[in-house]
């Protein structure tokens, strides 16, 4: 009898230590893979956020928590889908555009109430905008119903109020966007930041960076150099390497200082 409990005892000890040695595995991985797309998008260098694409496919293979792999691969595509703009190479936008969604609609599936994937389509369903302008009314709608579910499911979550206030910042004042329309959105976000409290490395924490970027650009057309300068030197004390603020955002920064 001593000896079956015993034994019983050693398994259950086996079974929770290989649990465990699970768990920490699938979290060194993230947080390496994480930390793999954070620099590869700080430098826009595509080629890398394609490496940290296949880190995360790598990562689907353990078969862990698939609905936030997911959600990264997805966030993957929409970064990648961004380098296309600048060439205006819309098959390239469409292809990681409708990847991101697809990736998105599984991560959905698996975890509905994950307020950041709501977070994330947004951003996805706004791409649609360069080369489907003729479903505008169709693509105007699936913005706001992923509008609705991230503040549903994660009212505080400061990345909401970022892609929403980049995006009213590029929307001309005609259509109901504008820089002052946009300033307010990017100053909850960055109140918001301040206010995470977060111990687990897996979920998603970008963005305050970019956040700093922008209200540094509100602050630069407003004639506000003083506060740009401090803006920008925030977003450069968390990603010092960021292509957006040692490159565009500082070039506004110097025409408006000349």
């Amino acid at each position: 009898m001593k000896k079956t409990i015993l034994l019983v005892l050693l398994l259950v000890s086996f079974g929770l230590n290989t649990a465990l040695k699970a768990d920490d595995d699938f979290t060194k991985a993230m947080v390496k893979a994480k930390q793999s797309l954070k620099t590869a998008v700080d430098k826009y260098d595509e080629k890398e956020m394609i490496k940290a694409r296949g880190q995360f496919e790598r990562i689907l293979q353990l078969k862990k928590n698939t609905w936030l792999v997911n959600y990264y691969l997805a966030l993957c595509d929409y970064n990648i889908s961004t380098t296309g703009m600048e060439k205006k190479d819309n098959d390239k936008i469409k292809k990681y555009t409708q990847s991101g969604l697809d990736l998105l609609e599984k991560s959905i599936l698996e975890r509905d109430n994950f307020g950041d994937a709501y977070v994330l389509k947004m951003s996805l369903e706004y791409n649609r905008f360069q080369y489907e302008m003729d479903k505008m009314q169709t693509i105007i709608a699936d913005v706001t119903a992923a509008e609705e579910s991230a503040k549903k499911y994660d009212p505080t979550n400061p990345r909401f109020y970022l892609v929403k206030g980049i995006a009213t910042y590029f929307t001309p004042a005609a259509f109901g966007g504008g820089i002052d329309k946009a300033q307010p959105l990017i100053e909850k976000s960055i109140e918001l930041y301040g206010l995470i409290k977060n111990s687990d490395e897996t979920l998603p924490d970008w963005g305050l960076d970019a956040a700093y970027g922008y209200m540094a650009l509100c602050m630069i057309d407003a004639g506000k150099l003083p506060e740009a300068k401090s803006y920008m030197d925030k977003g450069l004390a968390i990603s010092p390497d960021s292509k957006m603020l040692t490159g565009w955002v500082k070039k506004q920064y110097d025409e408006k200082a000349k």
